[in-house]
């Protein structure tokens, strides 16, 4: 039993990202001032000036963060107004997202966290 729960807590460890991509795409009509993605607030990540059509990468770091669960979020700034959108949960101080994908539309926000990344 011990090695069985042993095996199961090195599978899980491997599946653990520390810094998982995103990417941002805006098919909206507007500019987007800017983009906070974090999943700790003194560690973001900023995508600034985004157009219509545009798409950006990066990364999410996780430089910090202790062995903990936690939430990642971000901030998005239409005109200096922000608003604030979950991304996903975090555990032992990792991702087990590969990254996402962020579609910014007119009137929706779609996020989706596809098994692999760019």
């Amino acid at each position: 039993m011990k090695k069985l729960l042993l095996i199961l807590i090195i599978l899980l460890q491997g599946c653990i990202r520390d810094n998982p991509k995103i990417r941002i795409v805006n098919d909206g009509d507007t500019v987007i001032d800017s983009i906070e993605v974090f999943a700790h607030p003194l560690n973001k990540t900023v995508f600034r000036n985004i157009k219509p059509h545009e798409r950006k990468n990066g990364i999410i770091s996780f430089k910090g963060i202790p062995k903990q669960d936690g939430g990642i979020g971000m901030y998005i700034y239409y005109e200096g107004k922000p608003k604030l959108k979950g991304l996903s949960y975090y555990t032992n101080g990792g991702s087990l997202d590969y990254g996402f994908i962020v579609t910014i539309e007119n009137d929706t926000i779609l996020v989706e966290s596809p098994s692999f990344m760019f």
